[in-house]
């Protein structure tokens, strides 16, 4: 008989949800297509921020951004949920990928 490897356990169809001050929670898009579709996104390295809005896009979707942006938040507070979201969709903790982020602007 075959080795069985139970992993069912082990997976989850849960979404991280980003938080936003009271009442503000949208859900992060943490599927593999999106996942990969959003580091394709941060690879072409597009000039300039519009690719910012594209990549929230896809992590929490057209209309969280539109609330976003119509909330009049400062670029320091949209950059921290861009990391935030960013986090949540790859599964990893905020500093880790704030690091990276922080350490790629220096080197551009």
């Amino acid at each position: 008989m075959a080795k069985t490897i139970d992993i069912s356990g082990k997976l989850t169809n849960e979404r991280p949800v980003l938080k936003l001050g009271e009442g503000k929670e949208y859900e992060i898009d943490n599927r593999k297509n999106t996942v990969l579709a959003i580091q394709s996104k941060m690879d072409e390295g597009s000039e300039g921020t519009a690719y910012l809005d594209e990549v929230l896009e896809l992590a929490l979707g057209k209309e969280a951004v539109k609330e976003i942006n119509e909330s009049g938040v400062s670029f320091t507070d949209y950059q921290i949920i861009f990391v935030a979201a960013l986090a949540g969709a790859l599964g990893e903790e905020f500093e880790a990928v704030e690091a990276r982020f922080l350490a790629a602007k220096r080197e551009a």
